[in-house]
């Protein structure tokens, strides 16, 4: 079975690392303004910058962890591809039920 490789799509997570810290600094940001104006005197207006400051954090955030998770799932799938390839058979037999279908491209005729 050829070695698999555990840090791959390194580009890829220091991006997701960089936009996660980005979202950090943005949500600090946003909630020391959000102190800072709520010391003085409160108006709409003037929470807005704020709160789009944490919206924007927390999205960052967010989009971090998919991408990491987008990450995990692609080398999972590279690990079980990996795997099956390695396998003997092309299906695996369960007591009683249908084979299970196979990643195998058919054999041309």
């Amino acid at each position: 079975m050829p070695e698999l490789k555990q840090n791959r799509f390194t580009r890829g997570r220091v991006a997701a690392l960089m936009t996660e810290a980005t979202g950090w600094a943005l949500l600090l940001l946003g909630v020391a303004l959000a102190v800072r104006h709520l010391l003085g005197t409160v108006t709409l207006p003037g929470l807005l910058a704020p709160a789009a400051a944490i919206a924007g954090g927390l999205f960052a955030i967010l989009a971090a962890h998919v991408a990491r998770a987008v990450f995990d799932n692609a080398q999972d799938t590279r690990a079980m591809r990996l795997a099956q390839r390695s396998a003997p058979s092309a299906a695996v037999k369960t007591s009683g039920l249908r084979a299970e279908p196979s990643l195998r491209r058919p054999s041309a005729p």
